[in-house]
């Protein structure tokens, strides 16, 4: 922010502040629940996976076992040659040397599955090495938290012995495997997840705060802009104050010294006293003047209602203008041309809106154009659309000025404007009065050659 501008409120930036800690509160938890349910529905389906592959390996065993079980359930020589590898309760390990009953550990791999078999009494038989799990088979699917922290998933399944044409139940298989993957996954994905959520918050705030920004900056303009409207306000209405102070404490000071007055004196300060009343009526009514033009802005910046709109005839209110215009122009030796193309430009809106419009662009044509010179007014049909104009032949707007004649109390001449009564209201009037109507003045001009400033509005389709 440059220095000549003035800093926004405190209270602005607290607005920005709130706002962008608002959206990153809310993108930061839309965020983080998007992510915790996805992290969450991968977990699950990595654990219903386990759970499938548990079942798939269960079913296949005791398609195997079924015709090869001994016929009675106790740790045997019978039950060991079923699935070499295994520990008989109350034998030791036997070592798998030979190439087959490595085959036939690998079914079930002791790394990563192990396996208990019991009787139907729930009693333990035989077991993988090493394997842990709950005491008894039942339920069907159970969670064991082992006491070094690891979690152990546990399916068991009946098995059934191959008898005549029949099956008769013998035991229970159960399969266990570890959830230390799983939860070692789920421990990468919470501080992957947590990481990219710190990062994404971070490129979020920065994101928010940009936003906000853009959001506030229509406010903050438009606080620039009053207090410069403020400002311009307090300096117009400081001059005519001034002015009428300062006659009156000329008129006091008169009025004190007219007892030891001559009479050739009493009638010099007579002069003096109608010069000054006449001075203080003028600058009495300029502020009156401006005041009413900032009441009539006031009024214009309020949106208008559909019921305050009707039907417009620009041509009619041209023709009105220029009658009205025609003694002002003639004291100021300045010819006004109409150059009306059609006959009928009926738009849609305010009658009194659109003609203090053409009054304001003529008295500003008037007002810089120098005596002998012309000013025309025209309307031109375009399409659906009509075109009115005013151009004077005065000295033209400067380049650098043509983005600024808009603006409240600006002047291209200070002083001649004042001198002539202007208030630094009529192009801003215009202006809001144009955009009112949907429509925008612009300007054309060339140093030297006067300037022409147009507007284009909507025609309004004729009744059936």
């Amino acid at each position: 922010m440059s220095a000549n501008r003035s800093p926004a409120p405190a209270l602005l930036w607290r607005a920005r502040l709130r706002l962008a800690a608002l959206s990153l509160l809310v993108m930061g938890a839309i965020l983080y629940g998007a992510g915790f349910a996805m992290a969450r529905l991968l977990l699950q389906e990595r654990e219903t996976s386990l759970r499938r592959e548990l079942q798939t390996l269960a079913g296949t065993l005791h398609d195997s076992l079924k015709p090869s079980l001994p016929s009675v359930a106790v740790p045997s020589a019978a039950l060991a040659a079923v699935l070499p590898g295994l520990c008989l309760v109350g034998q030791a390990c036997p070592a798998a040397d030979a190439l087959i009953e490595r085959h036939a550990i690998s079914a079930a791999d002791p790394s990563r599955f192990q396996l208990r078999i019991f009787n139907a009494r729930g009693q333990l038989l035989a077991a993988s090495p090493g394997a842990q799990g709950p005491a008894r088979p039942e339920p069907v699917w159970q969670e064991q938290r082992l006491p070094g922290g690891e979690r152990l998933l546990s399916y068991a399944i009946h098995l059934h012995r191959a008898h005549g044409s029949g099956e008769q139940d013998w035991g229970t298989l159960q399969i266990s495997r570890s959830l230390a993957p799983l939860d070692a996954e789920a421990s990468r994905l919470w501080w992957l997840g947590h990481g990219v959520f710190a990062l994404a918050m971070a490129g979020m705030a920065l994101a928010s705060w940009w936003l906000s920004g853009l959001a506030m900056s229509p406010l903050l303009e438009a606080y620039r802009r009053q207090e410069q409207f403020s400002a311009d306000v307090a300096h117009e209405l400081r001059t005519p104050l001034a002015n009428l102070l300062a006659l009156l404490e000329i008129e006091r000071d008169a009025s004190n010294r007219s007892h030891a007055a001559t009479q050739a004196r009493v009638l010099s300060a007579e002069h003096s006293t109608a010069a000054g009343l006449d001075r203080m009526l003028s600058q009495g009514r300029r502020l009156q003047q401006l005041i009413a033009d900032l009441l009539l802005l006031a009024s214009l910046e309020r949106p208008p209602t559909r019921a305050h709109l009707q039907r417009c005839n620009l041509a009619e209110i041209c023709a009105d203008v220029l009658e009205d215009f025609s003694e002002a122009a003639a004291a100021a030796t300045v010819t006004l041309q109409a150059a009306i193309e059609v006959g009928d430009a009926t738009v849609l809106g305010v009658d009194s809106e659109l003609s203090r419009l053409l009054i304001n662009l003529l008295s500003n044509a008037l007002q810089h154009s120098p005596a002998g010179g012309t000013v025309r007014v025209g309307l031109q049909r375009r399409g659906r659309e009509i075109q009115l104009f005013v151009q004077d032949s005065g000295s033209g707007v400067p380049a650098e000025e043509q983005g600024r004649i808009f603006e409240r109390f600006h002047r291209l001449d200070p002083a001649r404007s004042r001198q002539q009564g202007g208030t630094g209201l009529g192009l801003a009037i215009a202006q809001v009065i144009a955009r009112r109507h949907d429509g925008d003045i612009r300007v054309e001009s060339t140093p030297g050659h006067g300037a022409t400033f147009s507007l284009q509005l909507s025609v309004v389709r004729r009744l059936p």
